[in-house]
């Protein structure tokens, strides 16, 4: 017989989901603010997005290997007044960090003398940001308990968060490569449906379709999916690692990772024929932006509910 989840576990997962719901949902509300308010590449000590990625990958690793901590978790109720303080917190601290963005912006020359203050200062507003958000959802006694329990971990967690971030840059030099591949593939399925161009602006590929042109930048080179399917993947391998045939679990990450990199290709394509046949707005806007990680989810998900059994020992 299966053993039955608890209340606190279940409850944990209901509330994770919502959180990454809500974390996805705040990065669209304000990609176009962050746009705006990015410092030159000179002035920027870390790469915003590969630090996430390193967080995740971290994180997930960490939930796999504290299974048995995990899964007795306890239920945690959250009042109303606690949400209602958290979510003000939330919205007062991305407005305070964005002001504090803007005198960045219109103060580099100081920000250039001092460089790692102010990057400490902007990355410490973060973590308060991020902080009341896991409160909104997860509850003040949560975070609490939680530090209790794993804060004898928490330098292990550092040193792994920049061990990986480092891994990360290194494989994001490859994303050159990656595009050229993308570019040369969506040109031949292109070619299979209508006349298409592909030619180079200093080494990136830009595809022309009926008029409708896109370059592959890093972004749609596959490199984020491949890092963030890895991720999940060794974070599955290390919660269920003591009932998994080694063996198959590593032969299938490579399956896996072509299988991801081939949905990036097709993702692209779509992307073009609706950019070239529908809308050019709704391609490079909502399709561009959500369908990355709507395909995503959905290949994770059938790729696994295919394997997890066979991968058994």
């Amino acid at each position: 017989m299966k053993k039955k989840l608890s209340k606190g576990f279940k409850e944990f997962l209901i509330k994770s989901s919502i959180f990454v719901v809500l974390f996805i949902l705040i990065q669209l509300i304000t990609m176009g603010v962050v746009a705006k308010m990015t410092l030159p590449g000179d002035l920027k000590l870390f790469a915003m997005d590969d630090l996430a990625e390193a967080t995740l990958f971290m994180l997930v690793i960490f939930i796999g290997l504290n299974r048995e901590r995990i899964l007795k978790v306890k239920s945690y109720f959250v009042g109303l007044g606690t949400r209602i303080l958290s979510g003000i917190s939330v919205i007062l601290g991305f407005f305070i960090y964005f002001s504090y963005k803007k005198f960045l912006l219109d103060n580099l020359g100081l920000v250039s003398e001092y460089i790692y203050l102010f990057t400490l200062i902007e990355y410490l507003l973060l973590f308060v940001v991020l902080f009341f958000l896991v409160s909104l959802v997860f509850g003040f006694k949560f975070c609490r308990d939680s530090f209790k329990e794993y804060k004898k971990g928490l330098l292990g967690i550092l040193i792994g968060i920049v061990f990986i971030y480092l891994l990360v840059r290194e494989f994001q030099s490859l994303w050159v490569y990656l595009s050229g591949f993308v570019g040369s593939s969506v040109n031949y399925l292109l070619s299979l449906v209508g006349t298409s161009n592909l030619y180079y602006v200093r080494n990136l590929p830009v595809l022309a379709f009926h008029g409708f042109i896109v370059s592959i930048a890093s972004t749609c080179s596959g490199i984020d999916s491949v890092l963030l399917f890895t991720g999940l993947y060794l974070g599955i391998l290390a919660w269920d690692w003591k009932i998994l045939d080694k063996k198959k679990a590593f032969g299938m990450y490579f399956v896996g990772v072509l299988g991801t990199f081939a949905l990036n290709i097709v993702r692209i394509f779509l992307l073009i024929l609706i950019g070239a046949y529908v809308s050019e707005s709704f391609a490079l806007n909502i399709f561009h932006t959500n369908a990355s990680s709507l395909f995503f989810i959905i290949n994770f998900a059938i790729f696994w509910k295919m394997i997890y059994k066979w991968m058994k020992k």
